[in-house]
């Protein structure tokens, strides 16, 4: 039993590395244009491999103003999005009942039938709780 328990943690921790490559961090410019439709400091927390050269300059050349107004869906969830040619993406902002912050989670469709792919996620502070005081 102990080895079973040892070999599922073993996979569950293999899929999870898998998902994400270490080291990999989220491009500034994601970084700022996220900063720049939520007016909000964007802190990432977990860069996915799904982010393509191509990706962070298609998004680093799109202005915020070409971004779509923020739609909610329930109390918690609101969510902008972006059409470029046939690829979409879509920045998905929760707050969880017992979190300090939202999430921000930046999505990828390649094909208007393809399955979202995640690009970055980080949580979302106010400009004044992002600074120290002196």
């Amino acid at each position: 039993m102990n080895r079973f328990a040892h070999l599922l943690l073993l996979l569950l921790a293999g899929s999870a590395t898998a998902q994400t490559k270490p080291g990999l961090t989220t491009p500034p410019s994601v970084v700022s244009l996220i900063s720049g439709i939520t007016t909000k400091q964007f802190q990432p927390d977990t860069a996915f491999a799904a982010l393509s050269k191509e990706d962070e300059t298609l998004l680093a050349k799109e202005p915020v103003a070409n971004w779509g107004l923020p739609q909610t869906s329930g109390d918690n969830m609101t969510y902008y999005n972006l059409v470029v040619g046939t690829r979409s993406y879509q920045l998905v902002v929760k707050r969880l009942p017992k979190s300090d912050y939202p999430t921000a989670t930046l999505l990828r469709y390649t094909t208007p039938q393809s399955k979202p792919e995640p690009i970055a996620q980080g949580v979302l502070k106010s400009e004044e709780a992002g600074k120290t005081k002196p």
